[in-house]
């Protein structure tokens, strides 16, 4: 079955009646505050008549400013892509979309972290620290944070474009913990470490296709796969189109900035094809993937993020398609119909081996991969996960070391 979150006739979904409730919600905040501010300066004006009239139509009008949806169809171009042009078609989709004006205030960042990270005690939930603020507001500012961008800014040049505003990949942080991150790409750090409070931990990696030791950030086992998902969605809406051509906010350097003054892009990322990351980073972020799969705080996240944005993360919507573009499913055509979507009513009951990463496997697929188990042995090297078949070692891509 396709999923599309608006399909005429269709029985609405998780993400329709909760964009419909957020809907009526703030049809009835921005009514109170339009009617009251309107009666006590404009009402005594107008005959009686009138004032039901102007009455009705404020009742109104919030409707056509919030009614967000998402168009039947939105994934339908993907249906029989792959690798290059599956991530480029993504890119199309999801490209277009309403920049959010950064920092504090209302129609800001801090107004979608108000919806999108604030638990149901009021505190902002913080992916960086444990130590949680309160959001007392819509567009506040929590204590002692600020914006973080998990992919980060210098890597394009830090120019403050649509990629410096796009809230599937800021979080709010504490303040000092954003510090201690800097720009380090994901990673597990094994030594050198300078940072370790038990939600961060920095410190170096050495890795063979390198030669060399470089800065990595690692956060909590429960977020890892938050932090991979916004980096696919960050590398595909960037990164090239099908021709191979950068990003407008790429356009500088011609690409991410590889140079020696940026040492975070320069150890994660490339230039050379549409995967974007190097393999090293490809394999931590497959393997964060699919360890950590989509959670009911994400899908949260991603709707609210969606109602402002007026785009998805389809790497939560569908966690199978990193498997198409960086992982075991390189190759092969996408069936839209046969993916398993998160708002599937069962997906979230799944147990986590059968979520992960690409809960669209089939049992045939599962059972084959069972059998086929007894001849490959895991091997730790340098902090990545190896395997090893026969005595030839490949990387979780199934490539031949």
């Amino acid at each position: 079955m396709i999923h599309n979150h608006e399909v005429p006739g269709s029985i609405p979904g998780p993400a329709t009646k909760k964009r419909l409730i957020q809907c009526i919600g703030r049809f009835l905040y921005v009514y109170y505050l339009l009617y009251c501010r309107f009666c006590s300066t404009f009402a005594h004006l107008f005959d009686p008549l009138m004032k039901k009239n102007i009455s009705f139509l404020l009742c109104l009008l919030p409707l056509f400013l919030f009614a967000e949806t998402m168009p039947a169809g939105y994934y339908d171009r993907i249906d029989g892509t792959h690798d290059a042009e599956l991530k480029a078609t993504l890119k199309t989709i999801i490209r277009k979309h309403t920049a959010i004006p950064y920092g504090n205030g209302k129609g800001r960042t801090w107004e979608v972290f108000y919806y999108a990270d604030r638990d149901e005690n009021g505190y902002c939930e913080d992916m960086y620290s444990d130590d949680w603020k309160p959001l007392n507001s819509p567009g506040a500012v929590a204590s002692g944070c600020n914006i973080e961008h998990s992919f980060a800014k210098s890597w394009w040049g830090g120019a403050e474009n649509d990629a410096y505003k796009d809230c599937y990949h800021l979080n709010p942080s504490n303040s000092q913990a954003n510090s201690s991150r800097s720009n380090y790409p994901l990673g597990a750090p094994k030594k050198n470490i300078k940072s370790d409070t038990g939600s961060l931990r920095v410190g170096k990696i050495y890795h063979d296709s390198l030669k060399t030791d470089f800065w990595v950030f690692e956060p909590k086992d429960e977020y890892k796969g938050d932090f991979a998902r916004a980096y696919f969605y960050m590398a595909t809406c960037y990164g090239r189109d099908i021709n191979g051509n950068p990003d407008a906010v790429c356009s500088k350097y011609k690409g991410w900035r590889l140079d020696n003054k940026d040492v975070g892009a320069r150890f994660a990322m490339q230039n050379d094809n549409y995967l974007e990351f190097q393999p090293w980073e490809i394999e931590v972020l497959i393997q964060w993937h699919r360890q950590d799969p989509v959670s009911k705080k994400e899908l949260k996240r991603m709707d609210a993020v969606s109602n402002f944005q007026h785009n998805r993360n389809p790497f939560i919507e569908y966690p199978c398609l990193a498997e198409y573009i960086w992982g075991n499913r390189k190759g092969q055509n996408v069936v839209l119909a046969d993916l398993k979507n998160t708002y599937d009513a069962d997906y979230l009951d799944l147990p986590a081996n059968k979520k992960a990463g690409c809960p669209c496997e089939t049992e045939a697929d599962i059972e084959t991969l069972e059998e086929q188990a007894v001849h490959f042995r895991k091997v730790l090297r340098n902090g990545v996960i190896i395997i090893e078949r026969d005595g030839v070692l490949y990387n979780l891509l199934g490539n031949r070391l």
